[in-house]
């Protein structure tokens, strides 16, 4: 298996993919790889998000097109100033490579074309945040490619996607998780 592996990348280092900014016309691309994510997609909500990011500089929304495959993958970065860091922080907020085309190196040539970018605009950090069941964290993928975990914990204001009741103001009614 692994010589499978070995040859998939190597075939993918010398394929005619290319990466481009995101149009509108990507959107039913991007809406079938965000829901490859695990993500429910309400199309004027996308595209109107879409619409927003792509005329605002501090975010980049890139694809990789394929000739036989089109558009095969996508990663979108923010930025944002950071006081602490004097400069400004890079965010992949997402990268998604479509099922069938993963192992081919398409992933990491996005993260070697972010990391370009940062440089490119000075960022003083790169960053992403990727939940522990994420396949590509299992394996290692980020780690392979430069990027350390962090020390740190993210909290998510989660009532706010219609995931959990806001907290109790009254110590006596939390629950024993929120003690």
């Amino acid at each position: 298996m692994k010589s499978t592996y070995g040859k998939a990348r190597l075939l993918a280092m010398f394929s005619t993919m290319t990466i481009r900014t995101a149009t509108v016309a990507d959107l039913p691309e991007i809406s079938d790889l965000i829901s490859q994510l695990g993500y429910p997609v309400r199309r004027n909500a996308l595209s109107g998000m879409l619409e927003d990011m792509l005329g605002d500089r501090r975010h980049v929304v890139l694809v990789a097109e394929e000739p036989d495959h089109g558009v095969v993958a996508m990663i979108d970065l923010s930025s944002r100033p950071a006081l602490r860091l004097q400069g400004w922080i890079g965010t992949i907020e997402e990268l998604v490579v479509k099922r069938g085309l993963r192992d081919r190196g398409i992933g990491d040539r996005l993260i070697q074309y972010a990391k370009g970018l940062a440089t490119e605009r000075g960022w003083a950090r790169l960053e992403t945040v990727v939940a522990r069941k994420r396949e590509s964290n299992r394996r290692s993928f980020l780690f392979s490619r430069g990027f350390v975990s962090a020390e740190c914990v993210t909290y998510r204001l989660g009532r706010l996607e219609g995931q959990q009741a806001p907290p109790s103001l009254y110590p006596e009614h939390r629950s024993p998780e929120m003690i």
